[in-house]
This record gives C-alpha cells, structure tokens and sequence, in this order.
C-alpha cells in the first residue's frame, strides 16, 4: 500500500538503491571480518591492525576534497562507475595472494592487504555524498527515512549473511580469503553499476574557478553551517565525542575478541550474525522513528545502546560465565553485549549516513552538510591509536571505562541542546 503511493521517481530509484545495497550489504559483511583476517590468517600485528583500522576511517578526511569535485560533475552515473573500478576491482588482487605466510613474504602481503583495502575505504567518502546527493533528489522528506530504512535493512541481512559464511569458510581455510574477496569485488561492481541508474538531472556547477579555490570556499561553507546551525553544531560535538569513543575501542575489541578470548572465526561471525538480525528487526522501526524525531533525540538512543555494548565487553571479562554449543565456547555477558550492538548498529546505520541531511533545508547544501560530518569522522579517527596505546599502557579495562566516559558526554551535549530553543 505504502509503495502504490510512492511517485514514479521514487519507485526507479528504490529500485536502483535496493539492489545496490543488497550487493553492497554482502562486501561490508565480508569486510567486517578484515581485520580479524589480517590478524590470524596473515599474521599481522596489533601496530599493523591498529593502522588497518586507521586507514578505514582516515580517508574521510578527503572528503572536503571529492565533495567539491562531485559537485562540479554533471554524469553522475559516470562517476560513480569510476568510483566502481577503483574502489573493488583491486579486491580482485587476492587472487594472486600465496596460501601461506612466510618470514620472506609476511611484509609484501601485510603492505599489499592494506593498500587493497585502502583503495576499497576510500569508495565510502566518495559515494556517500553523491547517494545522500541522489535520494534527497528523488525522495520526499516524509519518504525518506521509511525508503532508505527498508534498502538499508536488506543491506544488513545480505552483511550478516556474508559475515556468517565468511566466517565459517575461514574456520575451514584460514586463506579462503584469497577466492572470497575477489568474488564479493565483483558483486562490489555490479551493485556500483546498479546504482548509477538512479536518475538524477541537476546541472553541475558552472566551473569559474580553480579546484583549490573551491575548496577553501567548500571548506567556508562548512565552518559557515558549523557556526550559523547550532542544533547541526551540538550534533557534531556530540558526534565528536562519541567518535572518539569508537575509534579507541574498535581495535582494542577486536584484540580483546581475537587475542584474548582467542575466539575462532565461526564464533566471532556468530555472534556479529546475531547482532545483524537484531539490526535488521529493529531497522523498519528505526527509518520511521527517523522521519518523526529530532535527529538529536535519534542520536541519543544510538549513544545509549554504543554505551551498553562497550559496558558488554568490558564485563565479559570480569564475568567469564560461558557454555558451549556444538563444541564452540559463548560467553554470556558477549551474547547481552552483541544484542546492544545490533540496536546501535540499527539506530547508527540510519544515523551516521542521512542524518546531517535532515538538517539542510536546500538540496544544494546536502553535500556540504555530509561532508562535515565525515571530514569530522576523519579527524577523530587520528584518536585511534590512542586506544592501543592506553591498552599497552593500562589494559582492556581502562581503554573500556576510557570510551564509557567519552559515550556520556556526547549523551549530556545532546541533552543540553535540545533543551536549548533556536
């Protein structure tokens, strides 16, 4: 009933973004067990692991820069097929990488890894702009969260999919990698070449000036956005602060998963399963609770459920209590853990990628206002080291307790604006 309703634009581009994110759902759940891959099966080491996850979040920092080139590109579909081939043709590298780690070969594969997915992360700052671009076009507001929460939901069923047999495969090949990522780089493509059929007919800007010029003026318009909209400015600074408390304790986990608990591929796979079906439930709920709330009362129950899951961890290893299923060890306190990051991951997902778009008023600004919020993401993913080194230096413990304190404070900026009337 709901879909008789939608206009003829609409339809052509749920369509479009439908199968895009369902392809796109399967390489991110392949993705999230990277670090995990390059941790055991390659080898690496936690400085290396702690750089992988670096160069994930960094390369927003380039943002300011694709945001203006985006804007001055009139074919979109063209860009974002470019976007296609740089992006995932080069996961088809692992084709040729050995089926064993050698003291001779162990550095070329670690620095052949990271460059591969470095090319793969960088896909994200330069497509999110263009799709937040493309759907503010062809959906109307009220739309917007429903559509985009039911794409976003089959993204998340085809990721837990992904993340579970990716999982179990490497329990059985430790270097199945090497068929597994070329494979998902081709779907990767064809999900890309899917999406630049959404229509879009916006002229691109008239260039008068050179791209460094217009980037300083870019750079202008997002400090103008940061100082004229203060609901959008807490939002960042609250967004800042709970960033930091990710960026120091998404490496630390997985060292505390993979090290610690020396937890297998098939368990780890497991229990981000669970955590993606639970996503994918509370999804629908989530994308209309977005086009209904103010997006920093949104971000709050996101903060909420990031600050239960991190308290998960950290008790997990005070309370050890685990039993065993079909030979694998779960742990209880993992189980509650994982159920608060598929809330967070629901309410995140929705957040993190449209909700700076809810603040923008004009179609013109919408790449601008993504673009502050991830060139933010870039900034605060330089604390990331910080966490491994307050984990050298202290323990799991403390770096937990570190991102806790970090979560409330984005709570309380939140809280305070929207008792503030502008």
């Amino acid at each position: 009933m709901f879909y008789s309703k939608l206009e003829a634009n609409e339809k052509l581009t749920f369509k479009y973004h439908f199968i895009f994110t369902v392809l796109e759902g399967l390489v991110f759940g392949t993705s999230l067990m990277n670090e995990f891959v390059f941790l055991r099966s390659l080898k690496g080491t936690e400085f290396l692991v702690g750089l992988l996850f670096l160069l994930s979040m960094v390369v927003y920092m380039s943002l300011i820069i694709f945001n203006e080139v985006t804007r001055r590109i009139a074919d979109k579909k063209k860009l974002i097929r470019i976007t296609a081939l740089i992006t995932r043709l080069p996961l088809l590298l692992f084709l040729f990488f050995p089926s064993v780690v050698t003291p001779d070969n162990a550095s070329s594969l670690h620095f052949a890894f990271l460059a591969i997915l470095f090319f793969y992360y960088l896909g994200t700052a330069i497509t999110l702009p263009t799709i937040n671009t493309l759907l503010k076009h062809n959906y109307r507001n009220n739309n917007f969260g429903r559509l985009y929460g039911y794409a976003t939901t089959a993204n998340k069923t085809a990721s837990l999919l992904a993340t579970l047999l990716f999982g179990f495969l490497l329990d059985a090949d430790f270097f199945v990698f090497r068929w597994f990522y070329p494979a998902i780089g081709a779907l990767g493509i064809a999900g890309f070449f899917a999406l630049s059929g959404v229509p879009f007919d916006v002229k691109a800007l008239e260039v008068k000036e050179k791209l460094w010029v217009a980037i300083k003026k870019s750079f202008g318009r997002m400090v103008r956005i940061l100082k004229n909209d203060k609901p959008f400015l807490h939002f960042q600074m609250a967004y800042f602060s709970y960033g930091i408390a990710f960026m120091i304790t998404a490496t630390v986990i997985t060292f505390f998963l993979g090290s610690h608990l020396n937890l297998t591929y098939s368990v780890i796979s497991g229990y981000k399963t669970m955590a993606g079906i639970i996503t994918v439930l509370i999804l629908p709920l989530g994308g209309i609770l977005m086009d209904k709330l103010d997006q920093r009362k949104f971000g709050s129950f996101m903060f909420s459920f990031m600050l239960l899951y991190v308290v998960g961890i950290m008790l997990t290893e005070f309370f050890s209590l685990k039993f065993l299923i079909g030979g694998y060890e779960v742990y209880v306190m993992l189980i509650f853990a994982f159920i608060f990051f598929g809330l967070f991951n629901a309410f995140g997902t929705l957040s993190w990628n449209v909700s700076s778009s809810y603040f923008s008023n004009d179609l013109n600004t919408v790449g601008d206002y993504q673009a502050v919020h991830i060139t933010l993401t870039g900034v605060r993913s330089l604390f990331a080291p910080l966490g491994v080194i307050v984990y050298k230096a202290f323990g799991f413990t403390t770096t937990f307790a570190l991102s806790i304190l970090f979560i409330i404070l984005a709570l309380i900026i939140l809280r305070f604006s929207q008792k503030r009337s502008y």
